[in-house]
């Protein structure tokens, strides 16, 4: 079996890799057809690949709670998460204005101004009520928004209660939901905007799971697991929503038994090294490259199988010559 670097968690990787190809998919068929109405059909219909985003956020509650128990100072985990986010996305935002510029391509929500772009640098920009560089960036609000709480708990020492914290914010998603709906109550932008109060339930799962794995398998967590769920079909009322994460529930379940052994294949492991970088950039280049060979009448298998792999060019090119360079980098520097 291949071995993990850098303490990342090989199967991790994978599942990681598997999400943002699902998107990449969504994106390159269901999402451009909506939106760019091709002359002739795209490949194939994947309309579900968004769900991969739900992985992503229980793979964040897994990961983040793993890194905090391990971190001694407060820096150091400011320094691991910036160091991990930071340099690739700039270059992804730049890369992607740059190319929607000059190619001139329509975006479903108009052309993002110079002034969106710099405040999308931050990260923070849905927060501002700003427009994405990349329609996939909001994904990256909800992470930090999870980042910023789960850190603020590690400063008050709140992680040890983190169990029946996590219950008490099942209930507030749920109660709030429910006033939201019928206009009791107004959410201010930057609540609305951190998505915590819709998928909260997620990153609680992933932790519960680390929590079984590696602290002991006790009932009250899997009743805990089952209430994620139910939260998750309460808030959001998506019946697909329950199916699909219930259907990741089981792969985490199988992979804290160590039975996803088998995925560690050195394709797959790439993928999931390359899968930040490779979801940062591919979905509105991917469309400058897809509308061109549509226009030029390439048939459907060359209008996806080649703007993904220039998708994954990009991203091996960001990871290995910005992303994991930084990464040592900037973790290497001394602090004062």
């Amino acid at each position: 079996m291949l071995k993990s670097n850098e303490g990342r968690i090989p199967e991790l990787d994978v599942l990681r890799g598997l999400a943002a190809l699902a998107v990449l998919c969504v994106h390159y068929t269901t999402s451009y057809t909506e939106e760019y109405f091709p002359p002739y059909p795209t490949l194939f219909d994947f309309s579900k690949g968004g769900y991969g985003v739900h992985l992503f956020f229980m793979i964040s509650g897994f990961v983040i709670f793993m890194t905090l128990e391990k971190t001694k100072k407060p820096m150091d985990f400011f320094v691991s998460r910036f160091s991990r986010l930071y340099p690739a996305y700039w270059v992804a935002v730049i890369i992607t204005f740059c190319s929607v510029r000059f190619f001139h391509l329509p975006l479903p929500l108009g052309d993002v101004t110079n002034k969106e772009a710099l405040v999308n640098l931050t990260m923070f920009q849905e927060w501002f009520d700003m427009r994405n560089v990349d329609r996939a960036y909001w994904t990256l609000t909800v992470e930090l928004s999870f980042y910023i709480l789960m850190f603020v708990l590690f400063l008050k020492k709140g992680l040890k209660h983190i169990e029946w914290l996590g219950l008490l914010w099942l209930m507030v998603m749920v109660v709030t939901s429910r006033l939201y709906w019928y206009g009791h109550i107004h959410m201010p932008m930057w609540i609305r905007h951190s998505q915590m109060l819709n998928y909260g339930h997620l990153f609680f799962a992933g932790i519960l799971f680390y929590n079984l794995k590696n602290k002991g398998d006790v009932w009250y967590r899997y009743l805990g697991l089952g209430l994620c769920l139910i939260t998750g079909f309460l808030v959001r009322k998506h019946s697909a929503d329950i199916y699909f994460e219930a259907a990741f529930f089981i792969i985490f379940f199988l992979f804290i038994r160590g039975y996803l052994s088998w995925l560690v294949m050195r394709p797959l492991v790439f993928l999931g090294t390359i899968s930040y970088s490779l979801y940062l950039t591919h979905e509105y280049i991917g469309f400058i490259i897809i509308r061109y060979l549509f226009s030029i009448k390439m048939n459907a298998w060359v209008c996806f199988l080649l703007p993904t792999a220039c998708a994954i060019g990009l991203a091996t090119t960001i990871t290995y010559f910005i992303e994991k360079p930084a990464i040592k980098w900037i973790r290497r520097k001394p602090l004062s």
